[in-house]
């Protein structure tokens, strides 16, 4: 197929990768001459161009492009998408997104790869990151049956498993397990540079290794992404972060009681219940 790639830092950089590899034929649009430049370099599309016309060649366009451009895009996206091409995005959120592109394009259909690293830009993508990786996608009952049917196939042929929700669903579960520890790992990296005691914290950075590492990944990857999540997903993260502090005051409480017995349980309680999100 002709895809288009709006977007060409981590995810779109990776897809555009990926789909070569499947030969098709990808046409990607960098935002400025700079990473146009950059992208050429590593060969991220077969054309990359700033000119949004390079689209009215493609049969089906991904838009990666960043949340608060996807629900307020620009009049000159939305022009140059052919009515007739397949659409779909990668954003994060999907309430938002899909209610503003239902609207402009008949056959848009919501996704998210559940795939992405703490880096970012033109330099960050690479072939490998979709693989066995979970997809959603998120149809409504307005959406196109054909594009829902194309778009899925693709999605299944870059080694990922695809999963349907309503958008509102979406919203709800990735707050849980995406959105929520990008701020409690924040968190937990504020914690540990503390500053009472100038030598434990200079011991703490030197002692930090994959525990702390894997644990805080998230909280030291993109800033701006966070921001825009915690804009467009709020109720959803608040109520994420409700339940967390919930949690995290019962474990306080049972340290200070020193009920040890009962800590064990929920420690070996949390072990299990990992197992069902981690295989």
């Amino acid at each position: 197929m002709k895809i288009g790639i709006v977007g060409l830092g981590l995810i779109g950089g990776s897809l555009g990768l990926k789909l070569q590899s499947l030969n098709h034929t990808i046409y990607g649009i960098a935002n400025n001459e700079i990473n146009k430049k950059k992208a050429k370099e590593k060969k991220l599309a077969n054309f990359i161009s700033c000119d949004l016309n390079l689209l009215k060649e493609c049969e089906l366009i991904i838009l990666a492009l960043p949340i608060k451009d996807l629900i307020n895009p620009s009049e000159r996206l939305v022009a140059s998408i052919p009515q007739e091409s397949f659409l779909t995005d990668v954003g994060s959120v999907k309430e938002q997104i899909v209610d503003k592109w239902e609207k402009l394009h008949p056959k848009f259909i919501g996704s998210h790869p559940m795939a992405g690293t703490e880096k970012r830009g033109v330099d960050s993508g690479f072939e490998g990151l979709f693989k066995n990786a979970m997809w959603v996608i998120t149809p409504t009952e307005n959406s196109d049956l054909n594009a829902i049917k194309t778009i899925s196939e693709l999605i299944k042929s870059m080694d990922c498993a695809i999963c349907q929700a309503t958008p509102k669903e979406h919203d709800k579960a990735v707050s849980l397990i995406s959105h929520l520890p990008i701020f409690l790992a924040s968190a937990l990296i504020e914690a540990a540079h503390t500053k009472n005691n100038q030598s434990v914290a200079d011991l703490a950075q030197k002692l930090a290794s994959t525990g702390f590492s894997d644990t805080s990944r998230v909280g030291g990857g993109n800033e701006q992404l966070g921001l825009e999540l915690a804009m467009n997903n709020q109720m959803n993260i608040l109520n994420a972060i409700n339940i967390f502090k919930n949690k995290l005051n019962l474990l306080e409480s049972l340290i200070k009681e020193k009920n040890w017995e009962l800590l064990a349980k929920k420690l070996t309680e949390a072990k299990e219940i990992r197992k069902i999100f981690i295989n």
